[in-house]
């Protein structure tokens, strides 16, 4: 054959099996390319899973015994061959620890083609590892009063400083994160938006896949300023709905004897945007369980969420129960104790992540302080939303899925004696209302807060911190 009949004969199998293989596309293909839009390279996938040798006709099967006879002579002669990556389950592991060396590599691979048994593939599933992505489906999920699903395990946004979230956001993902908490007070939502947007371009992770959540500030609390508002978190994310839209904090800024506007005004409004398909599911964050249940009294669409500090320092078991029963799934911020915030809310006494039973119970597993916490939060029927930009630390606080805390060491921490709220509501207290203390702002009885001799509480300062000497007697003064 004259080398411009086998050209020609080459062009017309090759399009041969593209039209055949257009069949079992599972995805947009991925390209690369260079600084002036010249394309580098192709990434194509497809799933085999189920396809065997009737799914072809005759001219097919040709097409696929020529194909795989010219791909071995020119394996002979040592021409360069389209890589074939076949994804099982098998081979995920090792595939998973490749990551960073199949991203790099990616924009090499120019095409994907069946093996002589018709079941290879470049990609074979929606739970395998391509372009640089980890498997999600680990991760587990929790199914809200409205149906949708929840990722139990979120990446945390607050305090992240500017710069910083874009690059957490894009490991987060890539790690296997498919839920992200955002707010606009963090004012940072632009810096995920285009982590999202480089996310979702690469085809392997869709808009979909990912859980949203965002919060409404103190400010945009009346029924003209939340769809405002939401309208500006969509644009700085740079997608069509929130999945989870929350009140912040049940606080305006008014001064006075009750909230203005109200949180019933701020509930309709948001209710008005779940009829337009603007945000699937609504709730709040730092409530009580008092105010939960005056909305729960008016609301035509009840909360799915309600978002609070929960750690062993400071349990929430009554707000737990309370939710519980009323099917209010319960997210859990600041699991590691908000260690960042101390200097902020003039915090001091002991550290939740230096405590001795956490670290011994660690040790004991082999695990980090943090991943005992994040797992306890798990077994504590919470998600949970760890804060992180170090991407290592970001993989670590995924890697709780496998192994569980023994009962023991979940009721040791679930026993600690030191209560304390580390996320206070010292901004939003004034004389004049309306909340006066800590006490109206969480509708706690006086006392309730605390529960250790160590702890700020009843207007007592913590007096740990004041040194002391030893008199030559042995007795101490401060």
């Amino acid at each position: 054959m004259s080398a411009a009949a086998e050209a020609e004969r080459m062009a017309q199998l090759g399009a041969e099996l593209n039209a055949c293989m257009a069949r079992f596309k599972s995805r947009e293909d991925h390209v690369t390319r260079d600084a002036s839009g010249k394309e580098k390279g192709r990434v194509r996938f497809f799933d085999f899973r189920g396809v065997d040798e009737n799914k072809f006709d005759a001219k097919e099967k040709a097409s696929i015994s020529e194909a795989v006879k010219v791909l071995r002579e020119r394996k002979q002669k040592g021409q360069h061959l389209p890589r074939i990556v076949k994804i099982t389950p098998q081979n995920m592991e090792s595939l998973i620890k490749k990551r960073a060396s199949r991203y790099a590599e990616a924009s090499e691979v120019p095409t994907a083609t069946l093996n002589n048994g018709g079941t290879g593939a470049e990609t074979s599933s929606a739970n395998e590892v391509g372009m640089g992505y980890a498997d999600a489906s680990e991760v587990p999920t929790a199914t809200l009063n409205n149906g949708r699903k929840i990722p139990l395990i979120g990446l945390g946004t607050w305090k992240s400083k500017p710069g910083e979230i874009k690059q957490a956001t894009l490991h987060a993902l890539r790690a296997g994160y498919r839920h992200v908490d955002c707010a606009e007070y963090y004012n940072n939502e632009h810096e995920i938006g285009e982590a999202l947007q480089t996310v979702f371009s690469e085809g392997v992770v869709k808009r979909e896949d990912v859980f949203l959540t965002s919060k409404l500030w103190n400010n945009h609390h009346s029924k003209e300023s939340v769809r405002p508002a939401v309208e500006k978190i969509l644009k700085n994310l740079r997608v069509s709905h929130l999945d989870l839209l929350l009140i912040h904090w049940p606080y305006t800024g008014n001064v006075g004897p009750t909230v203005q506007p109200t949180i019933r005004e701020t509930w309709q409004a948001m209710e008005a945007l779940v009829s337009e398909g603007l945000v699937h599911s609504i709730g709040v964050s730092n409530f009580s369980t008092k105010k939960v249940a005056d909305i729960i009294s008016y609301a035509q669409v009840p909360p799915s969420v309600v978002q609070v500090e929960i750690h062993p320092y400071w349990r929430q078991d009554d707000l737990l129960s309370f939710c519980g029963e009323r099917n209010i799934h319960v997210t859990a911020f600041s699991p590691l104790g908000s260690p960042d915030s101390s200097a902020m809310f003039q915090r001091k006494g002991p550290k939740l992540m230096d405590d001795p039973t956490l670290v011994s119970i660690a040790s004991s597993l082999n695990k980090s302080p943090a991943q005992c916490l994040i797992r306890w939060g798990l077994q504590h029927g919470t998600s949970i939303l760890p804060k992180s930009v170090n991407e290592g630390r970001i993989r670590s606080n995924l890697d709780v899925t496998s192994w569980e805390l023994p009962r023991a060491d979940y009721e040791a921490l679930c026993s600690l004696s030191f209560q304390q709220r580390m996320v206070t509501a010292r901004y939003w207290l004034n004389p004049k209302g309306p909340y006066k203390t800590e006490g109206e702002f969480w509708d706690e009885e006086p006392g309730a807060e605390t529960s250790s001799a160590n702890e700020v509480g009843m207007g007592y300062a913590d007096a740990s911190e004041v040194p002391t000497a030893t008199l030559n007697n042995g007795r101490k003064i401060p």
